[in-house]
């Protein structure tokens, strides 16, 4: 076994290094892999080795045991099978090399019937040999269908052969896992392989792929109150059969948003959304927690049209540009989950406390909303937020009006939330929920901010509205608004981070909040004195005889830029640190202790926070301060002390933030630096900017 090994083992060196084995011939090298792999075939019907499990180490390193044992060799042959076929699909070596090893891999698939060999350790129990040989398979099959546009006779027969009589083990997660794999990796590099490469895949394997979605998942009705069940005593073996079906469920889901073709679309392809409901009872079902919660996040992937988006590939196109029952299907998924928070089952999903350990063993500590899975959380939140806003946007949204209405949803969506943890208070701060789940995850939390002002909106129009009832349900977008502002204390240069970027949303959800903002002003106003209100804390400032001129100064040329549209004219006094504004309107008298939000008061006390970008840094920003209202420079604005007028203060730094955001942005298309067409946004922006002037009613 030593001379054996250390033969394979210079092969591998070699070609990890693309260079070719100098002491042996191609042939020479396909009969040694050949005879190993017949070896193991043999050993592994009769249960190979199961003590692989405590001799892991690094195949590469040259620190071998003088004698290998069998696993190491098995390892070593099963892998070095796996990296020939990736290193010639690559195109990556030497011609030389590439010849010698192109000549190992046909004697050994063409001549000596290698791949059944494979195939069969593929399907033994032990797990890291049927890994391990599985990858070895889907390689070749990977090498074959682009370097020759045809597939693997033995393996399409093999995987055709298990999915029509589909039953846990190895033999059913190896064809899953290999065909997840093989679809991947065309999906990857759709150019690199021959047209229609992946429909031909899909036709060949969509009967039989539909046929084992409806055996392996819970498709029948179960009754309220009840789990489903898996016809398996081994609950760790139905949680890696799952998990692998849900992994090729993603794929071919994101094979159909990809290709979007309007010519076929494949059963198989559409299971995920026309079957919801099916992978819905598995949350309900006694099977690991992560099965439960990768089903959800595959869930919130397809909402969002970003399924396969992990795995590399690309962009999907738009659900309204997809095939002929995209629409339909859509809604199908959306109304399936739906009607599981219509029948009281989104009460019954799990969330368990976020593992803080690599691989998910350890559990967090404490009973704070931060020891609870915000994956989960999110996951969740999205999928209802998400199916609500199909559902209103088809047909007028009437569906969800017949139902329990958005409040209902909304109301159901919040006592989850709560019962898993989230801390949040009752009335205008419920909408902070928002913050709360999504704090950490930007694009989530555009997404979640978006779909919750389009319900509003089409709410509003649909029936009379109240902010305060809005407010109880947490669906309030200037709340949504403010408490990300809040978040990011106020910095425009952040917002302006994700104007650019597009990774996010959120020039969609920013555009259409401003129109909402211009055409509700008052309403703005509103929920700002309240958030002031409900959310205040005292900050005593301990003002320097230094100080006092610039604070005084900067107060007074704020309040005459905010009045100068009606002709007011603003005085300062002060005395012993107390400041004091007159104004022909009566006004309140503002004293050095200011209305903060919670937990704002340190970070407007202390320097401005550090922007990921300086935007002002250009030779010519000393030059700009005229895009701001008059007598405000930049460096003023971010002055440590905090300008107060007689609004509230979530207005007064909301306002302010967006007029800083239009000076920056005007300025960077002015100078062809901005990467669109920044036109309407400015617009709005400006028109935002005029209200503020205007007299409140």
């Amino acid at each position: 076994m030593n001379e054996q090994f250390h033969v394979l083992n210079d092969a591998y060196r070699g070609l990890l290094s693309r260079t070719s084995p100098s002491k042996m011939s191609s042939h020479e090298l396909a009969s040694s892999i050949f005879t190993c792999v017949c070896e193991l075939t043999l050993d592994a019907s009769d249960g190979y080795h199961s003590q692989h499990q405590d001799q892991s180490r690094d195949l590469t390193s040259s620190k071998y045991s003088p004698n290998p044992n069998g696993t190491e060799l098995a390892c070593l042959v099963l892998t070095l099978v796996e990296k020939i076929s990736s290193k010639l699909t690559s195109q990556q070596l030497s011609q030389e090399t590439s010849l010698y090893f192109k000549d190992v891999s046909t004697v050994l698939f063409q001549h000596m019937d290698f791949m059944s060999k494979l195939v069969h350790l593929a399907c033994c129990k032990d797990r890291l040999l049927s890994h391990l040989a599985v990858k070895s398979v889907s390689s070749y099959v990977i090498f074959e269908l682009r370097c020759f546009n045809t597939v693997n006779q033995i393996w399409e027969w093999k995987c055709l052969q298990v999915l029509q009589n589909p039953c846990s083990g190895t033999e059913l997660d190896a064809s899953t896992w290999s065909l997840t794999t093989v679809l991947k990796a065309v999906l990857k590099e759709t150019a690199e392989y021959e047209p229609g490469t992946v429909e031909k895949l899909l036709a060949t394997f969509d009967t039989a792929l539909t046929a084992a979605y409806s055996q392996l998942v819970p498709v029948e009705s179960l009754g309220h109150g009840n789990s489903a069940s898996y016809p398996s005593s081994n609950t760790a073996d139905w949680a890696t059969t799952l998990t692998n079906l849900l992994d090729l469920l993603e794929v071919l889901t994101a094979a159909r948003f990809k290709l979007s073709t309007t010519s076929v679309c494949f059963t198989s392809s559409r299971l995920s959304l026309v079957q919801a409901s099916a992978l819905l009872r598995i949350v309900d079902s006694h099977v690991h927690y992560f099965v439960k919660k990768q089903v959800l996040l595959l869930l919130k992937r397809i909402l969002l049209q970003k399924a396969g988006e992990d795995m590399g590939f690309g962009e999907a196109s738009s659900l309204t540009h997809g095939d002929d029952h995209m629409t339909s299907d859509i809604l199908t998924l959306a109304d399936d989950v739906l009607l599981a928070v219509h029948t009281d089952r989104l009460q019954c999903v799990p969330v368990e406390s976020a593992a803080i350990f690599f691989g998910g063993t350890g559990q967090s500590c404490g009973g704070s909303s931060d020891a609870f899975d915000h994956v989960m959380l999110r996951a969740v939140s999205l999928v209802v937020l998400k199916s609500l806003e199909y559902k209103i946007q088809s047909a007028g949204g009437k569906g969800v009006c017949n139902t329990i209405g958005i409040h209902g949803y909304l109301s159901a969506l919040l006592l989850f939330l709560r019962q898993r943890g989230v801390q949040l208070k009752q009335g205008s701060h419920s909408c902070c929920w928002v913050s709360l789940v999504f704090g950490e995850q930007d694009d989530d939390m555009m997404e979640a901010a978006k779909a919750l002002l389009l319900l509003y909106l089409h709410h509003r129009v649909s029936s009379d509205l109240e902010a305060d009832a809005v407010c109880v349900v947490g669906g309030n977008p200037h709340c949504h608004f403010l408490f990300l502002l809040r978040n990011i204390s106020f910095d425009h240069s952040i917002l302006l981070d994700f104007l650019i970027s597009t990774e996010t949303c959120f020039l969609e959800y920013f555009v259409r909040y401003l129109k909402h903002l211009r055409d509700d002003w008052e309403g703005f106003r509103t929920v700002c004195q309240k958030i002031d209100g409900s959310d205040r804390c005292k900050l005593s400032w301990k003002i320097s005889q230094k100080d006092d001129q610039l604070l005084d100064n900067l107060r007074e040329e704020l309040q005459q830029s905010l009045c100068a549209s009606r002709g007011i004219v603003s005085t300062s006094s002060h005395s012993g640190g107390s400041v004091t504004f007159v104004d022909p309107e009566p006004a309140p008298c503002l004293q050095p202790s200011l209305c903060l939000p919670s937990g704002s008061a340190t970070a407007l006390a202390s320097t401005p926070p550090l922007r990921l970008v300086d935007y002002g840094s250009s030779e010519e920003s000393e030059t700009e301060d005229g895009d701001l209202p008059s007598g405000l420079t930049q460096d003023r604005l971010h002055s440590d002390s905090v300008v107060h007028t007689h609004n509230s203060h979530y207005f007064d730094r909301t306002v302010m933030c967006l007029t800083e955001l239009r000076a920056v942005v005007t300025r960077l298309q002015r100078r062809s630096l901005f990467p669109y067409n920044a036109t309407s946004l400015l617009k709005l922006l400006t028109q935002i900017e005029a209200k503020r002037c205007c007299p409140q009613r």
